[in-house]
Formats: structure tokens, C-alpha cells, sequence
């Protein structure tokens, strides 16, 4: 019950989407359509990578892994022309990966280029950024941005966000949402709150204040481990995913009173078992900023597991290949799959 609950939550509250693009696909999984298909057509969301480079060093993030030849790297305008080129159906293009999308210097030409193809952008980023003319550019040209906000306490915020300072991030917060106003931009602006042990008690007094900003949403996901068991960045993360999940009911009725007794609409990135259920190789994938094709924005490490470059080669090539109709099968039937086995932990 839990389950149409949430959906129908999602549903009730869905506005910076696009219906038919996002959720088309997810619900003919659900009602079994897509064990009828070998061949899939090609998506309209992706998650594209629009640079390596960051000026944070989160605690839960494990950029600091990437091998010299992955870091400091930026998605150029050249490549998205071609990322377009090859899928011709997207639709909309969410912007984020192992870096902060801001950092990239040619984001501007990809954003201008992309809404000129009627491309919808979502977003999240670290809020370093938001300076005026920042913010008036991404309120044209985005129709989500998400700021991430994983406390609303000074000292703990700056120790899970290292190098963050806890004043600049909320005011450059409040200054966007001025602008927003300003502006009657038609942008969703929202905060995304990772939930762990350290911060789960916040959880209502974060709802007050996205209130009281003038939010659209909060989107509360529950620490992940980005990894595999056969990285080592895996066991780094166990024992701090661990002892999250030991608080892991804890926020879910926080979440639960929240939606009760407040307006604000606040989705939740829970911590159950994602296999079988997930739909991510059917509806959309993650491209990274040098064009592997990955399952996810979770397992999005193309050292580990990759379906191909879309830069190498075409990209239905991929998305209808060997590699990826055997990953779809093993969803299907649930059969053992080491790169989603032990999702999200």
C-alpha cells in the first residue's frame, strides 16, 4: 500500500516534469508491458554529466576516486551537439554528476543550444555559484534547479559539505527565490537534503524553512553508497551507510508528519531494495562527461560497468545492444546482477 501511496504522491504534486515523458514508460513497467519488448525505443530523459571539476569536497561524494584522466573535465558544446545528434527523442536533460554543473565553462552555449531544441533542463547544484547574473541565466534557461542543503545547522552542514561555507549557501538560496519572484519565473526551485544519522532530526525543521522560503519542494533522499562491492570506495562507505540505516524509520515518519500537517511537497528517496523494481535501463540512462553510457546516476562509474560510448559509436547501438538487453533481462527476472544487487546499500 505504501508503494501507490507514494506514487500517487508523486502524481498529486508533479509540476516541473513533463507527464508524458517521465512517467509513460515507468508505468508500463509496472504493468508488465515491457517484459513484451526485446527492443526498446530510445529515450527522451537522460542524466548527462556536465563536468568533473568541483569546489566541494562532500563526505558522502566519492568524486576524490576518479582516476587523473576523469577529474577537472568539462562536457563540451561540441559534445552535446553530438549526445543531441544521436538521441533524437530527448526531451528533457537533467544536469549533474560527479561535479558541480556551474563549474562548466561552455554551460551557457549548452543551455542556450539545448532550450533552442526545446530541451526541459533540471538541475542540482551546490549553490557556490548563485551570484546575480548566474541567477537571471539559470532562471531563463532551467525549469528545475535543486540546491543542496544536507543541514540547516552551520557546523554540521560545513562538515558534511567541506569547503562550503553554511551563510553564503542559504543566502545565495534566498536570493534565488527573490529573483524567481522577481522575475515570476516559471522555474521550480527546491532543495535536495541527503538524510543520514547525522542530520535526520532536521528533517522537520528543514520543511519550516522551505516553507518559509517559498520553495515548490524538497526532495529528501536517504545516504547511498555510490559503489560496488568490488570497490574499495565501497567499504569506505559501509560503515557510515550503516549507521544510517539504523535511523532509516525514523525519517520516514518524520517525512510522514511532514507531508501531513504541511503544504510544501516533499518527495522521499527511500532506502528499500531497488531490484527488480527499477526502471532506470528501460526509460532513461547516465552519460558521463566522456560519453559512457551507465545504468544509473548511482552506478555511474564506466570503469566498473559501461553499456558503451555514445561518442564511438551509435547510440541505439547501445541502447538496443547485447550488453544492455541482457542488463533489462536480469531486472526483469530479478537474477543475480553485482552492479544492482546490493542497491542503494
Amino acid at each position: 500500500m505504501g508503494f501507490y501511496r507514494e506514487i500517487f504522491y508523486w502524481l498529486k504534486h508533479l509540476r516541473f516534469f513533463d507527464v508524458k515523458c517521465s512517467l509513460w514508460s515507468t508505468l508500463e513497467f509496472a504493468r508488465g508491458e515491457f517484459f513484451k519488448r526485446e527492443r526498446m525505443p530510445l529515450p527522451r530523459v537522460v542524466q548527462l554529466e556536465p563536468t568533473t571539476k568541483c569546489n566541494f569536497d562532500c563526505i558522502t561524494c566519492t568524486r576524490k576516486s576518479l582516476p587523473k584522466s576523469r577529474l577537472n573535465r568539462d562536457l563540451t558544446i561540441q559534445d552535446f551537439h553530438a549526445i543531441l545528434g544521436r538521441v533524437p527523442t530527448l526531451k528533457v536533460v537533467k544536469l549533474q554528476g560527479l561535479g558541480e554543473p556551474l563549474m562548466n565553462q561552455h554551460i551557457w552555449e549548452i543551455l542556450e543550444y539545448g532550450k533552442r531544441r526545446g530541451i526541459k533542463f533540471l538541475t542540482t547544484i551546490n549553490g557556490s555559484l548563485l551570484n546575480p547574473p548566474n541567477i537571471v541565466k539559470l532562471l531563463k534557461y532551467f525549469d528545475s534547479i535543486c540546491i543542496s542543503i544536507d543541514s540547516i545547522n552551520p557546523e554540521t552542514f560545513e562538515y558534511i559539505r567541506r569547503g562550503a561555507k553554511y551563510e553564503d549557501i542559504i543566502n545565495n538560496l534566498k536570493l534565488l527565490v527573490e529573483n524567481k519572484r522577481k522575475f515570476k519565473a516559471a522555474t521550480e526551485v527546491g532543495v535536495n537534503f541527503v538524510a543520514s544519522h547525522l542530520n535526520y532530526h532536521e528533517i522537520p525543521d528543514l520543511c519550516r524553512l522551505g516553507s518559509k522560503l517559498g520553495l515548490n519542494f524538497i526532495y529528501i533522499v536517504e545516504v547511498e553508497n555510490w559503489a560496488t562491492p568490488e570497490e574499495k570506495e565501497y567499504h569506505q562507505q559501509f560503515e557510515f551507510i550503516r549507521e544510517a540505516r539504523k535511523v532509516k524509520r525514523k525519517i520516514r515518519r518524520l517525512i510522514l508528519d511532514a507531508r501531513r500537517y504541511g503544504k510544501l511537497p516533499i518527495y522521499h528517496g527511500d532506502s528499500n531494495r531497488r531490484k527488480p523494481k527499477c526502471s532506470w535501463c528501460f526509460n532513461k540512462c547516465f552519460i558521463t562527461v566522456d560519453g559512457y553510457v551507465t545504468p544509473c546516476c548511482i552506478r555511474m562509474n564506466p570503469k566498473v560497468f559501461n553499456f558503451g560510448n555514445i561518442f564511438e559509436e551509435k547510440f541505439n547501438n547501445i541502447w538496443n545492444g547485447e550488453k544492455m538487453r541482457k542488463f533489462r533481462i536480469s531486472m526483469i527476472k530479478d537474477k543475480a546482477n553485482p552492479i544492482c544487487d546490493q542497491c542503494p546499500d
